[in-house]
């Protein structure tokens, strides 16, 4: 005697809602982290290629945390204003794992001066760099 053990394929498909439910979440789980590393690059991706570009001073404008869709991660997001021939706006974003540190992190950077590097080119283009960042907050006086 052999046994016939067959799986076609109308069978796999009978139970497709199945493998959708067993694949949506750790496929979420990993879109979700995939986005947080690709942001990384790009973001120190941006930092190199202005490296090049002049300086001009900047305000914080104003500053807003968010959770990040999928993770348990927070974004602080910082929007910069500068002047080169009229006054412009960029944005700087910075991940934190809890959200009071996000917090505390944008109410101390709200209000700093801060250098940006532009694009002579195209002087829309900005980067407040991560290291003028790290420089303030070190330099912030810490109470309590």
């Amino acid at each position: 005697m052999t046994a016939d053990f067959s799986i076609s394929w109308h069978n796999l498909l009978r139970f497709f809602h199945v493998w959708i439910y067993a694949l949506k979440w750790p496929l979420a789980f990993v879109a979700g982290w995939a986005s947080i590393y690709v942001r990384r690059w790009q973001k120190s991706r941006r930092e190199e290629a202005a490296q090049s570009w002049p300086l001009v001073e900047g305000n914080i404008a104003g500053a807003k945390v968010e959770i990040i869709p999928h993770t348990s991660r927070y974004v602080a997001k910082l929007q910069y204003t500068y002047f080169v021939e009229e006054y412009r706006l960029g944005e700087y974003t910075h991940e934190f794992s809890k959200k009071t540190e996000a917090d505390d992190f944008a109410a101390k950077m709200k209000g700093q001066r801060v250098q940006i590097r532009y694009k002579q080119s195209n002087p829309a283009k900005s980067v407040l760099e991560q290291s003028v960042v790290e420089q303030h907050i070190l330099l912030t006086p810490r109470f309590g």
